[in-house]
């Protein structure tokens, strides 16, 4: 069956093998991160001030990066005249800007609630992890990708991909928790320190937004760990979209707190020039 194929169907071409429910459904989820980021992409062209700033740049980079790795997941599952060489390439660029970007875009925002972490080195710890991280992880995966996708070295380097999945996909999704867990832990200091009720309806939506997003993490890993990869594979840049979108709902729903008095201008300057 199409979803529950794991790293050894990979190259089995889509034209090939699958139904139309199965074209369907990977059409639906390349279509979604699509329009999704052409949409954000136009909301945080509006809504900016000015073009700069990590958070910026981060959040554009995310969202074009998972456009790339949908469609070099397209070209590399469903063309097969497409050169290999190119579709990895195309997907492994998309996926390393897709996650690592978005960790940047979860920590350019930990500096709006930075001022209720008690530990001042908190920021360059996160930062830390992510650099660290992004080298640990994506650099073994990004050559066994290679590896497998080369037909000559594909069985060679299959059962070494199958492991570094895992642990990949595990470690990402920690970073991805661990900074979402200090950014609730700064919203709950906000909620406890503040007696208007509007603001601290504004911050407990907040971190049920935090929540959506651990939940879409927990979803990936398991697919992963259940050998639906190529389910995996499909959904993940939706996923990524979908987190985006939210990481822009969290935007503005700070710009209301900034508005009703709960936070000062300048903690929002720290997103949009730093």
């Amino acid at each position: 069956m199409f979803l529950s194929l794991s790293l050894t169907g990979q190259f089995i071409h889509l034209e090939n093998a699958y139904s139309h429910t199965h074209r369907s459904i990977l059409a639906a989820f390349t279509a979604l991160p699509l329009w999704m980021n052409i949409e954000l992409t136009v909301w945080v062209l509006y809504v900016f001030r000015r073009y700069s700033g990590l958070y910026f740049w981060s959040i554009l980079i995310t969202a074009w990066c998972t456009t790339l790795h949908a469609i070099g997941y397209v070209l590399k599952e469903c063309v097969p005249e497409c050169n290999w060489i190119l579709s990895t390439l195309v997907v492994e660029i998309g996926w390393i800007g897709m996650v690592t970007g978005f960790a940047m875009v979860l920590y350019s925002r930990l500096h709006l609630v930075s001022f209720t972490i008690k530990n001042p080195h908190v920021l360059r710890i996160t930062l830390t992890m992510i650099i660290i991280d992004a080298f640990l992880f994506h650099t073994p995966t990004v050559v066994f990708q290679f590896g497998l996708a080369n037909p000559p070295t594909h069985a060679q380097y299959l059962g070494y991909l199958h492991v570094m999945e895992r642990i990949q996909i595990m470690g990402f999704s920690l970073q991805e928790i661990i900074i979402t867990s200090i950014y609730i832990y700064g919203t709950l200091q906000i909620i406890q320190n503040s007696l208007n009720p509007t603001i601290r309806l504004t911050m407990t939506l907040l971190i049920l937004i935090q929540v959506l997003v651990i939940i879409c993490d927990i979803s990936v890993i398991t697919l992963d760990y259940a050998n639906y990869y190529m389910l995996k594979a499909i959904v993940q840049s939706f996923y990524y979209s979908l987190k985006l979108q939210l990481e822009f709902v969290i935007l503005n729903k700070f710009r209301e707190v900034i508005a009703k008095g709960g936070l000062t201008p300048q903690d929002l300057d720290l997103i949009d020039s730093e």
